[in-house]
C-alpha cells in the first residue's frame, strides 16, 4: 500500500515539473521568435543605412566616408547594443536627411528614408512585445517551482530591451 502511494506521489511530482517545464519552454520559444524579429529588423535598417550612404555620395558628390565605422558594425552582435550603435546612424542619417535639400528631392533616398521609418514602426512595436515576454520569462523562472528548474538547467534572468531592471543599482528606473 506504501509502495502504491510513494509512486503516486512520485507520478504526482513528475506530472507536476513537467508541466511547469512546458510552461518555462513555452516562454522560451516566443523569446527566441521575438529576438528573430528583432535581429532581422536590426540587419535591414543596417542595410539601409548601408544603401542610403551610396546615395548621400552620388547626390552630394563626395567620397567622404558618411557614416563612420558602419561597416565594422557586426549582425552578431547583442541585439541591444546593435539598436543602441544604429540608432546613433539613423540619428546621423536624419540630420544629414534635414541639413541637404538635394536629397529630399532623390527618388531612391526617399524610399529610403521611408523604409526606415517603416522599420522603425516594426522595431517599436517588437521591442515592447519583447520586454512583455522577457518579464513574463523572468517572473516565470523566479517562481516555484520553476526555480527548481531553472537551476537544473542553468537558465539565466534576460534583461529587457530598455535596460530596466528591478535587481539594478539605478533607482531612476520603474522601481517604485
Amino acid at each position: 500500500m506504501t509502495l502504491i502511494i510513494v509512486t503516486l506521489v512520485v507520478c504526482l511530482i513528475v506530472l507536476f515539473f513537467m508541466i511547469y517545464q512546458d510552461k518555462l519552454n513555452f516562454s522560451s520559444i516566443k523569446l527566441n521568435n521575438i529576438e528573430d524579429k528583432i535581429n532581422g529588423m536590426l540587419i535591414q535598417r543596417k542595410a539601409l543605412i548601408q544603401d542610403s550612404e551610396a546615395i548621400i555620395k552620388e547626390v552630394l558628390n563626395t567620397d567622404k566616408e558618411i557614416y563612420e565605422n558602419i561597416n565594422e558594425l557586426s549582425n552578431s552582435n547583442n541585439m541591444i547594443e546593435l539598436d543602441r550603435k544604429l540608432l546613433v546612424y539613423i540619428n546621423e542619417f536624419y540630420l544629414i536627411k534635414d541639413k541637404y535639400k538635394k536629397l529630399k528631392n532623390n527618388e531612391e533616398f526617399q524610399k529610403i528614408s521611408f523604409a526606415i521609418n517603416e522599420t522603425e514602426d516594426k522595431l517599436n512595436a517588437y521591442k515592447e512585445y519583447y520586454n512583455d515576454v522577457i518579464n513574463e520569462y523572468n517572473k516565470l523562472i523566479k517562481s516555484f517551482p520553476q526555480i527548481i528548474i531553472t537551476f537544473i538547467k542553468g537558465r539565466k534572468e534576460k534583461e529587457s530591451f530598455d535596460k530596466k531592471s528591478i535587481n539594478d543599482a539605478d533607482y531612476n528606473d520603474f522601481k517604485y
